[in-house]
């Protein structure tokens, strides 16, 4: 499985090539790069989750009634 960071890096170097190949335009890499951005963020508060409730299974977390609470709580700040 790959991290966010991993999935982000390469998406990065791959819309890059594109673009210096003529392949994309500017707009397109910075769009697509919005892109990769958001799914790795999602994909670091999936494991972000999965980590709370792998630690909840395990009698280790007891705080929060849900991953997602303890997800907003830590790492929103919106």
């Amino acid at each position: 499985m790959k991290t966010a960071v991993e999935y982000y890096n390469q998406e990065i170097k791959e819309l890059f090539n594109m673009h210096q190949d003529g392949e994309i335009s500017g707009k397109m890499f910075h769009m697509s790069r919005l892109v990769a951005l958001t799914k790795a963020k999602e994909m670091e508060k999936e494991h972000i989750m999965n980590a709370v409730n792998f630690g909840d299974e395990r009698g280790k977390i007891t705080t929060y009634q849900t991953a997602e609470q303890y997800y907003k709580e830590t790492f929103k700040s919106e």
